[in-house]
């Protein structure tokens, strides 16, 4: 597609005069390069697969020709959209609303997911059909599997951040509603990372699949600084603490992997002085709603969260992200740090690692993740060199240490007889204390390891 065509793409005699109208009215000139690239594809039937990263322009790549396909006259379900969590469902119904009223068709679309009365929902789906489904995997097959809502006339289905859904262990539920579609529904995909997984659940239901993928120049967006800091002997909260207040950053994300840590380090920082603000999903429906408006309004300038949060909440003017705690779904990092540096705005973001996190440093840097090793001194972060792929540094490239030099250097100088001896058997006895610790360090090294996998594997049975 040339520069001219892209820049006419919203007004594509293939889109329905009221749909140009109301792009128009919601100020949508430019296409991004993911909807010059899908929007043709879907409004001529093909089904895809899109890797894009968030904040790509994706919703409206598929949400324009969904409405564009709806017979407002069908009383039936005619499209479903699913996002993993109800936060995100809830963001694309809004969006979906919006361009519908904009256009002033006369579409009708539900939201099926959490925090919304489900006996409500069922009264309302069993009254009218709804045309177009916006629904979270648990709430839609539940509803589905029940016959609350026939799948029978769907033309459209999307599958929206595909890999997440994917970790939060979906796709069961997803693979028994989407054998109830019809055979000649139009199928897409969109997500930030498509593991092999998720493209082989794919390719059981896409025929012929066509990928679609966005190229950015990096993983990471080019605006956001991304740094990386060795815990080292250090209090890991006290660190924290010092990176939050060394900026003063307009909104700082804090992620970590379970709901007991971020209770602990939400708790931590208010001693410390701070207001924080705290999302995860052992808080309520009401309170989670409440401190995200609070949050938008400016009432909070630091937010600790659990992964729920990572894609699931939109909250504008994120300046810092810090990864408290590698997750163990790596790819989480991406969205993690996609928090900040949106809309070509700078951001920052730090991640704390321990030495023997370095394996999963290695995997995100083959993921495209690039890292600028850093360290916190004099209330600033500086360059530092870090020890970085060096396998086995401590058993390689042994030097006598002082007291051994010292001792070659007197026995050459007296030269009395069997020094040689004595100096072999004293760096023999050398080398092998060393050896001792090494094996030592290795030992508690390990030791730790174990001790931290034991306290993630309780933490993820108690969440």
């Amino acid at each position: 597609m040339n520069t001219e065509q892209t820049s006419n793409l919203f007004q594509d005699e293939k889109i329905r005069p009221e749909l140009r109208t109301g792009l128009k009215k919601i100020d949508f000139k430019n296409p991004t390069e993911v909807q010059a690239a899908v929007i043709p594809k879907l409004l001529i039937g093909d089904n895809v697969v899109v890797q894009a990263a968030t904040g790509s322009g994706k919703t409206h790549a598929y949400l324009i020709p969904i409405l564009n396909m709806i017979d407002e006259q069908a009383p039936v379900t005619q499209a479903v959209v699913t996002a993993p969590s109800r936060e995100l469902a809830n963001q694309l119904y809004k969006v979906a609303r919006q361009l519908r009223d904009a256009a002033g068709l006369d579409i009708s679309i539900e939201y099926l997911g959490g925090g919304n009365d489900r006996s409500r929902q069922i009264a309302k789906a069993e009254n009218r059909a709804p045309q177009l489904i916006i629904a979270t995997p648990g709430r839609l097959h539940d509803f589905v599997s029940k016959k609350v809502i026939s799948l029978e006339k769907v033309k459209a289905f999307v599958i929206d951040e595909a890999d997440m859904t994917l970790d939060m262990g979906f796709l069961q539920n997803m693979d028994e509603v989407m054998s109830k579609l019809p055979k000649d529904a139009i199928l897409s995909a969109f997500s930030a990372t498509i593991p092999v997984k998720l493209e082989n659940f794919l390719r059981k239901y896409m025929t012929k699949l066509e990928f679609i993928v966005i190229d950015n120049p990096a993983v990471i967006a080019p605006t956001i600084q991304n740094d990386l800091i060795d815990v080292g002997s250090k209090d890991k909260k006290e660190l924290l603490y010092k990176l939050l207040t060394m900026g003063q950053p307009y909104l700082a994300l804090v992620f970590a992997n379970t709901k007991k840590t971020v209770d602990e380090l939400a708790a931590y920082l208010e001693n410390q002085g701070l207001k924080v603000a705290k999302i995860h999903g052992g808080i309520t429906e009401r309170e989670r709603k409440r401190i995200i408006r609070q949050v938008r309004e400016g009432q909070y300038q630091y937010v600790v969260a659990s992964d729920l949060a990572a894609r699931g909440i939109d909250v504008p003017g994120v300046s810092l992200v810090i990864n408290y705690e590698i997750p163990k779904e790596l790819e989480f990092v991406i969205h993690r740090i996609g928090r900040t540096g949106r809309n070509n705005l700078p951001g920052h973001a730090i991640t704390l690692i321990y030495d023997d996190e370095m394996a999963d440093v290695e995997d995100l840097e083959k993921l495209g993740i690039h890292f600028d090793f850093k360290e916190l001194k004099n209330g600033e972060l500086v360059e530092r060199t870090h020890h970085h792929r060096r396998e086995n540094r401590r058993v390689r490239n042994h030097k006598l240490d002082n007291r051994m030099v010292g001792m070659v250097k007197k026995a050459k100088k007296k030269r009395k007889p069997g020094y040689k001896k004595k100096i072999q058997e004293a760096i023999k006895k050398d080398r092998q204390q060393k050896r001792k610790l090494e094996e030592r360090h290795l030992v508690r090294k390990a030791k730790r390891k174990r001790k931290r996998e034991r306290e993630q594997a309780r933490n993820n049975f108690e969440n």
